[in-house]
């Protein structure tokens, strides 16, 4: 939680609105039935089974071998557990809000972090790499470098302008993508500016 309490509860349920959690339901140790507001929370991680009907991204088969991001819990991941944090998105050019969204390359989100567009349409390609994805690449993701503090939401339609701009810092993935980015290389992408990319 945003105050450092941290709670092991069972999930029982949850609201959604627009894509977005609104309120989870939880059982604590002593079975006591608890609302949570999803404003208090940092980050949770959550069973996939749980999250099945609601936004499941992750391929079980995900290779987490390669974990650089060490303030992760990796037993969870390993485990399949699904990672969602607190983030501020750009909700339009002039609006933010903060939501719980879905990391979907918590194996290797230390110098960027893709997360889950609640509201994105999906494509029928299939990821690879560190953050394949079960059922297909979304048409638009919300991409949050370390350096930054506000998530921004990257369409399919508007990636080839975007990204030389976002990946200027990485000139040899500039040369090996840039003259004609594809969108289905973008997890290949991604992984490659996390772990190999060579300033």
């Amino acid at each position: 939680m945003d105050d450092g309490t941290e709670m092991e509860v069972k999930l029982k349920g949850y609201k959604v609105q627009k894509g977005l959690i609104k309120e989870i339901k939880v059982r604590d140790e002593a079975d006591k039935k608890i609302r949570i507001d999803p404003a208090k929370i940092k980050h949770m991680y959550i069973p996939p089974s749980k999250l099945a009907k609601f936004n499941q991204k992750l391929d079980a088969a995900t290779d987490l071998t390669k974990i650089q991001d060490g303030e992760l819990n990796q037993t969870y991941l390993t485990d399949g557990y699904v990672y969602m944090e607190k983030s501020v998105v750009q909700i339009k050019k002039k609006s933010q809000g903060s939501y719980v969204m879905q990391l979907i390359n918590p194996a290797f989100s230390g110098k960027i972090k893709v997360y889950a567009d609640p509201n994105a349409k999906e494509t029928f390609s299939v990821g690879v790499g560190g953050m394949t994805l079960a059922g297909g690449l979304d048409k638009s993701y919300y991409i949050k470098k370390a350096s930054e503090d506000v998530a921004i939401r990257f369409y399919k339609k508007d990636y080839k302008k975007q990204f030389n701009e976002l990946f200027a810092d990485c000139p040899s993935l500039i040369e090996k993508y840039g003259s004609s980015p594809k969108w289905e290389d973008l997890e290949q992408v991604i992984y490659e500016f996390s772990t190999d990319c060579v300033k």
